[in-house]
């Protein structure tokens, strides 16, 4: 776990960001600097078990224990900054989901397209089925990452191509997933639609309308489901899944400064985020 904070800035407020499942906070693209230019404090939150740069052991390999490192740095910045957002790419996004349904202060959450489920067109037809699978007990395999990558535009797909024949893990994701990985994320997933009624902070869902990995309809059910008192969605023409990286990074990245901005201004006058956040995740949880 990393935590950066600019040199100059008014720091009073931290944003986590969450990468995909297996990845590394590079897949957020320019979003870190942005957020940190404007003076914020931006923790790239890593998560054992869950980041491909952290140990893989059984004892950390469970949605539970990825949420609840969430939950930790949302409580340990709350130490020295008025309010924390969150910002989460892929399955980054539905940990922020989960997370944001079991406490109620945080001020906002940018979800990047956020996953509720496997159901792009290009994934396989049997990857839902995992859980069978895997109760039968075949858990020895992985899925492997495949063109198009989550990359529309057609040169940085080719420059992923050949990263990953030298390399696991690259700026927009992993080359392989785990099975004991993927079911993990199946069974948080499932939890996170079960529970979108819980989320009330701020949010902005940004996803493109090709998404090859999860179909529009999940941002649709999370927009439709969540208490959130303010909700933004920006629909993306020209980008599959690592929207990141792909052709419309820049509107990401502008949508999700703006949001976090804006979420700042309209709750300044609100006090109560640092004094309730000690409790807060007690509270929630009764």
């Amino acid at each position: 776990m990393e935590t950066t904070s600019p040199l100059n800035g008014d720091a009073r407020h931290a944003v986590i960001l969450l990468h995909g499942l297996c990845g590394t906070p590079l897949e957020l693209g320019a979003i870190p600097k942005a957020l940190g230019r404007l003076g914020y404090t931006v923790s790239p939150l890593e998560i054992p078990g869950y980041s491909g740069s952290q140990p893989q052991s059984a004892a950390t390999l469970s949605w539970e224990n990825w949420s609840e490192s969430v939950d930790a740095e949302i409580t340990r910045l709350y130490v020295d900054h008025d309010t924390v957002s969150i910002c989460g790419l892929s399955m980054g996004a539905t940990l922020g989901l989960a997370a944001c349904a079991q406490r109620s202060d945080v001020l906002a959450l940018v979800a990047l397209s956020p996953m509720l489920r496997y159901d792009g067109w290009a994934i396989d037809w049997h990857l839902p089925l995992i859980k069978i699978a895997y109760w039968l007990g075949f858990r020895n395999w992985s899925y492997k990452e495949k063109d198009p990558y989550g990359i529309r535009n057609v040169e940085m797909r080719r420059r992923v191509a050949r990263a990953f024949e030298k390399q696991e893990t690259t700026e927009v994701g992993a080359a392989v997933i785990p099975a004991r990985h993927l079911n993990q994320a199946i069974k948080m997933m499932a939890e996170v639609r079960r529970s979108l009624d819980q989320v009330k902070s701020d949010l902005l869902v940004v996803h493109a309308i090709d998404d090859e990995t999860t179909a529009p309809r999940n941002s649709e059910q999370i927009l439709q489901e969540v208490r959130s008192g303010t909700r933004k969605a920006v629909w993306l023409g020209d980008c599959y899944h690592i929207i990141t990286f792909d052709n419309e990074r820049e509107i990401v990245t502008n949508e999700t400064v703006r949001f976090i901005q804006k979420a700042i201004h309209s709750h300044s006058h609100d006090h109560s985020y640092r004094q309730t956040a000690a409790r807060s995740s007690l509270r929630d949880r009764r």
